[in-house]
């Protein structure tokens, strides 16, 4: 027994985080009377059915060792809509539903193009946000989210993406002596990094034989290594660092599986492969924060979404369909004259950008946003960054105009779902034929969606908020493999039934009798949590 005793004392106080913080100038806080502490993990993308896949097949060893031994257990989370990284955390951090109408997204009254992952972008929509709801990371910190959600320390956000942010994180020698210091977790990393890029090598290779581009499938291998190594340790470390702080609340986004499951599918062995290398990571976390003398903590783990297997839209049809939304167009209004804007692939590019960002400075950070700014309102506008689109036309269109271009999407430009508001209703169309959205929803989402009722409430959302397009597409097809508008094979964004499923895992004694949890039912546990409740149901949420 104290024998037991010697070796947590030295655990916890000869530690090298301890150490890490002293080379950082931030001695450990010692508030053990201010409350526990709570970590958040967040797995980006990461379904149900991919989840519990992985538990089976071993890739993720620290979890289903405490799941297995009953510390934790998990359930599905419900993902709101859209089914992105935003709205999700728009909800959980600020208890605001579908606070973005989708991932790229026109400013009706700026006249703006956004895409949530530029700092310009997140920046607006954080602004509102901050009006709208009560922070939960209020005093606390997080790393590589889009929000802050009122950290007092973040670090890798969209809304803090610059050269400072990352320069700013220690000096040259700090750096050599931390290398030091940790150096066994130096050359684990330099390791991962070496097959990472054999890997990516070989992905790439691969792609090639499969027909896409080469400078895309080029420009992956170096964002693939940067997010789903380099970031995550650098995600990780500083995660680490602030539980040794005593931090209160400490929240983690993990980005690897998201991106390799949007390039080679979610279900793909590239997606699962990065699945072990975060469950390392976790691992880290929790023993740290189980070596704070600072704090008690607890973890919850949780994905913001999940993601379908998907069809390009332009392998299937031939068109890019901003190309074939706008030549629809164009056959309705025959003399009118249209500005061409040429296709591009939104997440491929995307995802080199928000790589890239993470090392440039806010003015040419800025100047990568040339596919957002300013807008006109004489000609159609198309957003498309998914499977979840926005057609905004020009002026203000008649009601019949709307239907008669909302059926032409569908018949002939093969559109699977299109929605548009027709006074208080939300219309739906598909090749089943027209329905009310919200009383009529099994037609369109399917009639086995595990949240049917709740995606429709929440789609129905999208397309009356205020940012929404005259007419919403979406991919999705419950009969048929659904589409993704841009060049992937893994997306989200849409109503789809994996899309909107992700996982929750938490301690058994937090968990709740509910079936699943939606973000703002997180949110009220982590609130309860961190003011030392028991856990109640809370009658605003009480139905799902």
């Amino acid at each position: 027994m104290h024998l037991m005793r010697i070796v947590k004392w030295f655990c916890k106080n000869v530690s090298r985080n301890k150490w890490s913080l002293r080379l950082l100038g931030m001695p450990p806080w010692d508030s053990a009377e201010d409350g526990p502490g709570l970590v958040l993990i967040q797995i980006d993308g990461l379904s149900m059915t991919q989840f519990q896949k992985a538990l089976h097949a071993g890739q993720l060893p620290f979890l289903e060792q405490e799941i297995r031994k009953g510390r934790l257990g998990y359930k599905p989370m419900y993902s709101g809509m859209p089914s992105t990284t935003p709205a999700f955390q728009g909800e959980l951090f600020y208890g605001v539903k579908t606070c973005v109408p989708a991932f790229e997204f026109i400013d009706r009254k700026q006249k703006q193009r956004h895409v949530c992952f530029y700092p310009q972008t997140a920046n607006h929509i954080g602004d509102r946000l901050e009006k709208s709801g009560t922070p939960l990371l209020s005093g606390g910190h997080t790393y590589s989210t889009i929000f802050t959600g009122g950290a007092a320390q973040a670090r890798y956000c969209s809304q803090t993406m610059t050269l400072e942010s990352i320069a700013s994180t220690v000096n040259p020698l700090k750096l050599l002596f931390l290398l030091l210091l940790h150096t066994g977790k130096f050359v684990r990393i330099l390791v991962v990094t070496i097959i990472e890029f054999f890997l990516a090598v070989t992905d790439f290779f691969r792609g090639l034989v499969q027909g896409r581009k080469f400078i895309k499938e080029l420009v992956f291998i170096p964002a693939r290594i940067l997010i789903c190594v380099i970031l995550r340790e650098l995600v990780s470390f500083r995660a680490k660092v602030a539980v040794g702080r005593g931090g209160s609340i400490v929240c983690a986004s993990f980005l690897g599986y998201d991106e390799q499951a949007h390039r080679r599918s979610p279900g793909s062995m590239f997606a699962h492969w990065s699945l072990k290398g975060i469950d390392d990571t976790i691992k880290d976390i929790c023993k740290a924060a189980d070596q704070s003398n600072c704090r008690k903590y607890e973890t919850i783990i949780y994905s913001d979404h999940g993601q379908e297997t998907v069809t390009w839209y332009g392998s299937r049809y031939g068109v890019p369909v901003k190309d074939a939304i706008r030549k629809a167009f164009n056959d309705l209004y025959p003399d009118e004259k249209h500005v061409y804007h040429p296709s591009y692939d939104n997440t491929l590019d995307g995802l080199y950008k928000k790589a890239r960002a993470l090392l440039m400075n806010q003015p040419f950070s800025e100047n990568l946003q040339k596919d957002s700014g300013p807008v006109s309102g004489d000609k159609i506008e198309i957003t498309t960054m998914g499977p979840l689109g926005h057609v905004y036309l020009p002026g203000t269109p008649a009601r019949d105009f709307i239907r008669d271009f909302a059926q032409k999407l569908v018949q002939s430009v093969h559109i699977p779902l299109v929605l548009y508001k027709d006074g208080h209703c939300i219309v739906a169309m598909n090749q089943q034929g027209t329905f009310d959205l919200e009383q009529q929803f099994f037609m369109v989402l399917g009639k086995d969606h595990p949240f049917g009722a709740q995606t429709a409430e929440d789609l129905a959302r999208v397309c009356r908020h205020s940012d929404a397009g005259d007419i919403v597409i979406s991919g999705w097809d419950p009969t048929d493999t659904p589409l993704s508008f841009n060049i992937e094979s893994g997306a989200h964004g849409g109503p789809g039934k994996e899309e909107t499923r992700g996982m929750v895992v938490l301690p058994e004694y937090l968990n709740t009798k509910k079936a699943y949890l939606r973000p703002r039912d997180l949110r009220h546990l982590i609130q309860d949590y961190r003011n030392g409740w028991t856990f109640h149901e809370h009658p605003e949420n009480s139905q799902l």
